[in-house]
């Protein structure tokens, strides 16, 4: 059949190396996950990651054949090669980075817990403080029904008194009125009287 020259083009060979790059990413991934692994792989750069980290200079057969020597013959040794001593700064910087990135999540996640629990912490106090309030203005209707009926009852007391009072003096004219009566009567028949009197003891005439 014919050839694909997808990849010796230029405008072609970018998408194709990309797209490539993206499915032995996702098989690696699928192969690290069914083997419980929980480190993954991303074939994209550190800066499409959006990862402030250095990456390492890639070193050749030659400068990794010398590592994985040097490596075997003495374990832990520091590298040998001038690339080898390169990525190995570089991966230190990048361990620093990412122990102060984490710290810096630690922080952010502390200070994300704190600023969420200061939330609930005021609106706990703005509930408690309305419900005071409620209480609060319960307690001065309260009282003011209480001093409302208080001047309520006064005032019916002194009504009360008024009322009595001129009960009392409406009593007090009728009984005034009743005594008058009573001595115009009694002056009545004793003027009653006395023109009997009179009148019986006239002259005698003889005849």
């Amino acid at each position: 059949g014919a050839k694909t020259r997808v990849l010796d083009v230029a405008s072609t060979a970018s998408a194709e190396i990309e797209h490539m790059r993206g499915v032995w990413a996702r098989q690696v991934n699928m192969a690290l996950e069914r083997h419980q692994v929980e480190q993954r792989v991303d074939h994209r750069s550190f800066e499409r990651q959006g990862r402030e980290q250095e990456p390492t200079r890639h070193m050749g057969v030659s400068a990794t054949a010398l590592e994985r020597q040097a490596a075997r013959e003495t374990p832990g040794r520091e590298p040998v090669t001038d690339l080898g001593k390169q990525n190995a700064e570089i991966r230190e910087r990048n361990r620093v980075m990412e122990t102060a990135r984490k710290a810096v999540e630690k922080a952010q996640e502390l200070f994300s817990g704190l600023e969420k629990k200061a939330r609930l912490a005021v609106g706990l106090a703005r509930k408690i403080g309305q419900r005071m309030e409620r209480e609060r203005e319960a307690e001065r209707q309260r009282q003011e029904l209480a001093r409302q009926a208080e001047i309520r009852r006064d005032m019916q007391r002194q009504q009360d008194m008024r009322a009595a009072e001129e009960a009392r003096k409406d009593a007090e004219l009728e009984r005034q009125k009743q005594l008058q009566q009573e001595r115009g009567r009694s002056l009545g028949r004793s003027r009653g009287r006395s023109r009997g009197r009179d009148y019986d003891s006239g002259p005698d005439i003889g005849f």
